[in-house]
């Protein structure tokens, strides 16, 4: 529901920056006012527009897209889903598998596995968005993103439950691996990502995940 007009928030650009992090100001939507948005609001978005937002605490940022990060993430998520599927082990979203991270954020990464036991039942909800932090959330690095911005991201995650979190880089071609807030490891071309406790016996070699993006 829309606050009235004596309801609406307004914040400085200061206070936007604290609640949203370092996030380009051309991707935070202005309508619905900053501070006031809601899942109805991300959704009509998504709908009438075909642009995904990410809801944080009433404000709604635009996710950075571009092809080839677009490319990545079904490339990651595919060779993920045949994993895990076969195991039964849980799922796999992609760059619109939203989560709730907390009753006001609401956030989808580009590449999530929630595992089968996270879920009541071991099933996944028939309406709404999950609200339980994937075990593991991966983001694919668009022009659009900030570096301080995946930190935040990562934070947010790791906060929420996440045990595991990979940011993508394609012009690096490289993966950088966290299993908490503070612990990373860059995984080059010539190395292999695995997917530890959370997903025993998965790897790939990182020069897979990005071949065949040049095809001339």
């Amino acid at each position: 529901m829309l606050l009235t007009p004596s309801q609406q928030i307004e914040m400085t650009v200061e206070e936007l920056a604290a609640r949203v992090g370092a996030v380009p100001l051309w991707r935070i939507r202005s309508v619905p006012i900053p501070g006031t948005a809601t899942v109805q609001d991300m959704e009509r978005i998504r709908r009438e527009e075909s642009v995904l937002c990410e809801l944080i605490d009433g404000v709604l940022v635009e996710k950075a897209v571009s092809s080839k990060t677009a490319i990545l993430a079904i490339r990651l998520s595919t060779i993920l889903s045949q994993f895990v599927s076969a195991r039964r082990l849980g799922w796999i979203a992609g760059p619109d598998g939203f989560t709730w991270l907390t009753k006001t954020t609401l956030r989808a990464p580009d590449v999530s596995f929630i595992a089968r036991d996270q879920l009541p039942g071991n099933r996944i909800p028939d309406h709404g968005y999950v609200n339980v932090a994937p075990a593991l959330a991966a983001e694919i690095y668009s022009p659009g993103n900030t570096q301080r911005e995946m930190e935040q991201k990562r934070r947010d995650f790791f906060a929420a439950g996440t045990e595991l979190f990979w940011i993508v880089y394609p012009d690096r071609e490289e993966v950088v691996v966290s299993s908490d807030p503070e612990t990373h490891r860059t995984i080059g071309r010539d190395g292999t990502l695995d997917g530890g406790h959370l997903l025993p016996g998965f790897s790939l070699q990182v020069a897979d995940l990005f071949a065949n993006m040049d095809l001339s």
